[in-house]
């Protein structure tokens, strides 16, 4: 890597762009003049655009080619609720939410530029009226204010002599992206602006697919070389990192800055190209946790591509997380996308499949707990005089369709008008509609959250009633006292009955079970209306709730639970999305793929991986990538959807609690993304060091 891109990589690693942060009271003055201007919620999105646009300070560094750093410390919020409430005549509760998790059709603007959008929108308002009218002005008014700050910033570029930045911010992102390099740089220069407008985590989609005419136009006129344009998209992924503090909380690094990669193109050839090698072999050098690589596999996925995924795990960073298109594209058509659509498949922040440009998912709605909805039958059936696992898995259905029933009736949730967003998604301008409500696919995800430990305190309790030592009533009992005075159920339940992934099919018999039961509770949901006509489409990831879940939040919708019927105590945090239970003894990587296979992926279309952490001795050997790519061939060979395979040093972890100066740098996976472990919530770092760790 040159000299030059060290240098801007480690500007953006060690934070040093928050010096050129100014106080969030400018940002705070233009929304505050923003809502004053413009009571209507659409057209103060776009008003709220422009005057932050106006209070931006063009920062240019040296060496620069691809330019952009927000200089506005804060976004603060520019609407309430019940203004929302009021002007939709939505129901009162209802809680609206900036666009999020979502992946806008990124070849619109590289090939159309804003300008041709502007026209689209022109064009409609010529017979629009009412809301149209107000959404297609709207439109206009964050268009011009990009072009605005764009301009500002060739100025900028032009004082302080980067005539080649300047040359090309004079151009893009309003004009159409002609080069490599333009169609770079207007990427990143949009990607910012939805930013400051407030959405976040939107994604990058299918990078290799939309830039490859760019790169193969390029390298055939002789304008750039390989080399020329692996630096170039150094660049672009370096400028994402000036943006890791984005997110609130003890998400920070959760930005959405994902990508995918690979996979079939929409006509069902292979999409892979020499962008997917270049994407991951950038990202490898790197070491920087944006963008978040994901990469799309099947059974005729070339192995050195494998191989060079294996070298982008021993770099630490938590990705890629493979997708198997053999099992993700079916079962988005048979949830009822379209074949073209379904091969075009995305992800959402962390592993949630979408379509770009034509999805409008509301991936993360909520999520049911698998030990809940166990825990709530166990109670049941101790109280009836002849148990069964028959009527246990009856109760258990029935528990998680109350779950399912109180997230609908609960956690009403709607989108404010996003004019700017709404530029780059299919028919938005061409309908004269906010994206919100023209988007082709709108519908809502829920997580299967806890599954292995669901599945373990099912195989339990079959074990009990089975043997006859314990009665249900005395299990109940050592739960409520979290096993305080029965330490002998305590450790028979964590250590004797079988467990998920160790290929055990009394275990994985009910893994299975769950995963049809929330399956058949979501279309029944669908069918009584409960999803106001939009399908749910269910999950195999847990989000954060692996830690909420286990917890003590009031305000959650979900149910959390105490001590488990698998021996997990009152307070320790399940799994994360598909995993064997923390502490759990298993066999090793082979035998948790051929238990996780057991599901049928065919109606679970959410997205959620199963989740393996390496141990860095792996590592050591000499076939140590060859060896890793077979694993991803035996991942898509057992008939799984999604696998992330991370690194996971112990003992470095428990030194990075002790003495995090030494660590500001560590990266983990945290569930879909990655993030500096030093930065994460205590409780975060406890269930990532108590993680499984495999050799192969």
């Amino acid at each position: 890597m040159e000299q030059r891109l060290i240098g801007l990589r480690n500007f953006a690693q060690r934070r040093n762009y928050k010096v050129f942060r100014s106080s969030s009271a400018i940002a705070a003055q233009s929304v505050t003049e923003a809502r004053q201007a413009e009571q209507d919620l659409c057209r103060r999105s776009a008003r709220v655009l422009e005057m932050l646009c106006r209070s931006e300070r063009p920062l240019l560094f040296p060496g620069e080619q691809i330019a952009y750093c927000r200089s506005n410390g804060h976004i603060p919020g520019w609407y309430d609720q019940e203004e929302a409430v009021a002007q939709t005549g939505k129901p009162a509760g209802t809680f609206f939410l900036m666009l999020n998790n979502v992946c806008p059709n990124w070849s619109l603007l590289l090939n159309e530029g804003l300008v041709g959008r502007r026209r689209v929108a022109e064009h409609g308002l010529r017979k629009a009226a009412g809301r149209q009218k107000i959404f297609l002005e709207s439109v206009l008014i964050a268009i011009d204010a990009v072009k605005e700050l764009a301009g500002r910033y060739a100025e900028e570029a032009r004082r302080t002599g980067n005539h080649t930045v300047a040359s090309i911010l004079d151009k893009v992102p309003f004009q159409p992206a002609g080069t490599f390099h333009e169609a770079l740089q207007s990427l990143r220069f949009m990607s910012s602006m939805l930013i400051l407008n407030g959405y976040y985590q939107f994604g990058f989609g299918r990078l290799d697919q939309y830039l490859f005419p760019f790169y193969q136009r390029d390298t055939a006129a002789g304008r750039l070389n390989r080399s020329g344009a692996a630096g170039l998209l150094a660049e672009f992924f370096i400028s994402l990192n000036k943006d890791s503090d984005l997110y609130f909380g003890v998400q920070q690094g959760d930005n959405g800055q994902s990508l995918m990669l690979g996979g079939v193109r929409p006509d069902g050839t292979s999409g892979i190209n020499d962008l997917t090698y270049m994407a991951m072999e950038v990202s490898r050098d790197l070491k920087l946790i944006d963008p978040k690589i994901n990469l799309r596999v099947d059974s005729r996925t070339p192995d050195d591509l494998l191989q060079l995924g294996a070298q982008l795990t021993e770099a630490g960073l938590g990705f890629p997380q493979y997708a198997n298109d053999e099992i993700v594209v079916p079962a988005l058509v048979r949830k009822g996308y379209s074949l073209e659509d379904a091969r075009d498949y995305t992800v959402a922040a962390c592993w949630e499949f979408i379509i770009p440009g034509k999805g409008l998912d509301t991936v993360n709605l909520g999520a049911v707990s698998f030990p809940a909805a166990v825990d709530n039958a166990l109670r049941r059936m101790a109280r009836v005089n002849r148990p069964s696992m028959e009527n246990l898995h009856a109760e258990v259905r029935a528990a998680l369709k109350e779950q399912i029933i109180a997230i609908f009736t609960r956690r009403r949730l709607a989108y404010v008008p996003s004019p700017l967003a709404s530029t780059l998604f299919d028919g938005a301008l061409e309908s004269g509609r906010d994206v919100s409500d023209s988007a082709l696919y709108r519908n809502f995800g829920l997580h299967g959250a806890a599954s292995a430990e669901g599945a373990d305190a099912l195989a339990a309790i079959a074990c009990l009633l089975e043997g006859g030592e314990r009665t249900l009533e005395q299990v109940v009992d050592a739960l409520n006292t979290n096993f305080a005075h029965d330490e002998a159920l305590y450790e028979m339940l964590r250590t004797a009955p079988p467990k998920t992934g160790n290929a055990d099919r009394r275990a994985d018999d009910e893994l299975a079970f769950l995963f049809r039961a929330f399956a058949d509770v979501c279309e029944e949901a669908e069918k009584e209306g409960l999803s106001g006509g939009r399908w749910i489409r269910p999950g195999t990831g847990s989000a954060q709730f692996y830690v909420l879940l286990s917890g003590s939040f009031p305000w959650l919708v979900e149910p959390t639970v105490g001590a488990t019927a698998d021996g997990r105590k009152k307070g320790e945090p399940f799994s994360s999305s598909l995993a064997p239970a923390n502490g759990a003894q298993v066999l090793g990587p082979l035998s948790v793929l051929r238990s996780f296979s057991v599901i049928d992926y065919s109606r679970v279309m959410n997205g959620g991986p199963i989740t393996m952490e390496l141990a860095p001795s792996v590592f050591n050997a000499q076939d140590a990538y060859a060896k890793l790519a077979s694993l991803i061939r035996f991942f898509v060979q057992t008939g799984n959807q999604q696998l992330q395979i991370n690194l996971l040093g112990r003992e470095t972890l428990l030194d990075a609690v002790k003495h995090p100066e030494r660590h500001r740098n560590l990266i983990v996976r945290v569930w879909g993304w990655s993030g500096y472990f030093c930065e994460l919530a205590p409780e975060f770092q406890k269930q990532i060091i108590t993680r499984h760790s495999y050799s192969i």
